[in-house]
């Protein structure tokens, strides 16, 4: 199935940027011939409003007959920058639907919706321009059906078919390559409307009038199907979007956000690729700016607005967001081999959501694992984001029994012989006579800095609830670190 998407009277939309007081008034488009010379009166209309039209002009008209019918009309210039940036937010509309779609003409769209989901394809009757512009759009078994649909106003948002072209202008055929050539000798033919071409036999079309005919008597009977010339997504994925109100809550920049991931996934599509990290930018209105990176725990192209979504929910922004930015680090997608009939293995999204989860209750930076440090004091240890490579000193405990560390140590009273050597556990959660021990161990370190020296011995005791790990503190303090777990 296909769709097509139509802006109605893009150059003028266009062209009233640059004077919208001739918003409600007549308006026409000049079609500016390069190269011409061409007596400014002469020259067509290339298209003209609705209020223009409710006087009776039209696109195609002279300009002096269209002053003679209308002499209040606003004649504007062609504004091609203006008309460039409508096409592209038509694009970046459309993109959120597929990323195989068709430039048929500056203002006409075709898009393929054979890969669209169901909800996809219901978010057609949803799309609008920012500026208010008319958007239709059709459906159809093909392409060129849909383009011929898509310009009538009956046909919009329905699904076009060989009995609804019937009653449309034949006028239409206009819009297809070589289309003006022949129209006028179809209108002497006594047709009006596209049933009457429709009803005439194709070989004797042909024959009277070339191939081309034939070709369109095809097109409208479904006979014609063709591949669409595919738009190519621009190299860069970098995209923003300058907010029309500063916003300050996560509800609104999520939805400002997703409409930005649509075009991103699209293009994600498009090359085959997928994305592993999403970098997020934020200008604010006091002329600062925030950036985030969100590492993704396996590339995906889509399901990108949950991960965003938790991060806008613990995100603190110092000042209402004027202007958002979006750009993606790319991978090659990987497989996955499916099996109906054994347990699916737990989704790898989970854990990017349960990390940032932690980070919103613990804090920033207070998530990790923990590298162990330089000067081998326990508590001087580093956190290490999960998603970062790892070191080249990084290495596993020898231990083969993990110490499960008190925070805080556990403070003691210990009976002890001179030496020192603990004899019984007096005070804590933990206590009685030592039964074994293995120590002292002897640790130290930074012995260079007066203010942060460190120096304590440490034993191995088992108790009768289990196998713990004291410490001495020169000159008289013991502490409880830790219990040993199998």
């Amino acid at each position: 199935m296909f769709a097509a998407l139509h802006l109605v009277d893009l150059p003028v939309l266009a062209a009233l940027k640059t004077q919208p007081v001739a918003w409600r008034q007549p308006c026409g488009v000049l079609a500016l011939q390069e190269g011409a010379i061409v007596e400014k009166v002469k020259l067509p209309l290339l298209a003209v409003n609705d209020a223009a039209r409710r006087t009776g002009i039209d696109a195609g008209w002279p300009l002096n007959r269209a002053l003679v019918r209308c002499p209040a009309l606003v004649v504007l210039p062609p504004q091609p920058e203006h008309e460039a940036a409508l096409l592209a937010e038509m694009i970046a509309h459309a993109e959120t639907l597929t990323p195989d779609l068709e430039i048929a003409t500056p203002d006409t769209l075709v898009l393929d919706l054979s890969r669209a989901t169901a909800r996809q394809t219901g978010r057609l009757d949803w799309l609008e321009m920012a500026d208010g512009g008319e958007l239709r759009h059709v459906r159809a078994a093909t392409p060129d059906l849909a383009t011929l649909g898509v310009r009538s106003e009956d046909c919009h948002g329905g699904f076009v078919t060989q009995e609804s072209l019937k009653p449309l202008p034949l006028a239409l055929l206009g819009n297809l390559p070589g289309g003006i050539e022949l129209l006028e000798l179809l209108e002497n033919w006594g047709l009006r409307t596209l049933g009457d071409l429709m009803g005439l036999p194709r070989q004797a079309l042909a024959e009277r009038l070339g191939p081309a005919a034939g070709e369109w008597h095809d097109l409208l009977h479904e006979k014609k199907r063709r591949l669409l010339r595919l738009h190519r997504p621009p190299e860069s994925l970098a995209q923003e979007l300058d907010l029309e109100h500063p916003l300050a809550e996560s509800e609104p920049l999520v939805f400002a956000l997703q409409r930005l991931l649509g075009p991103l996934s699209a293009r994600l599509h498009a090359r085959h690729v997928a994305a592993r990290a999403l970098h997020l930018g934020f200008h604010f209105e006091d002329g600062n700016a925030l950036a985030r990176t969100l590492r993704l725990p396996e590339p995906r192209t889509d399901a990108l607005l949950d991960p965003i979504r938790l991060l806008l929910e613990n995100l603190k922004l110092p000042a209402p967001v004027i202007r958002l930015t979006l750009d993606a680090e790319t991978a090659d997608p990987e497989a996955a081999q499916r099996d109906a009939f054994q347990r699916e293995l737990p989704r790898p999204q989970q854990w990017q959501e349960t990390l940032a989860r932690l980070e919103a209750l613990l804090g920033e930076g207070q998530v990790g694992i923990p590298d162990p440090p330089a000067d081998h004091h326990a508590d001087h240890f580093r956190l290490r984001h999960p998603d970062a490579a790892p070191a080249e000193n990084d290495h596993w405990p020898s231990c083969p029994v993990p110490l499960r560390r008190f925070r805080p140590p556990h403070e003691v009273h210990v009976a002890f012989s001179p030496g020192p050597t603990p004899l019984a556990v007096l005070s804590g959660p933990h206590r009685g006579e030592i039964l074994r021990l293995r120590g002292p161990f002897l640790h130290s370190g930074r012995w260079w800095d007066e203010n942060d020296r460190w120096r304590q011995m440490e034993w191995d005791i088992q108790l009768a609830t289990g196998i713990y790990r004291l410490v001495h503190l020169p000159p008289e303090r013991w502490r409880m670190e830790g219990g040993y777990t199998w």
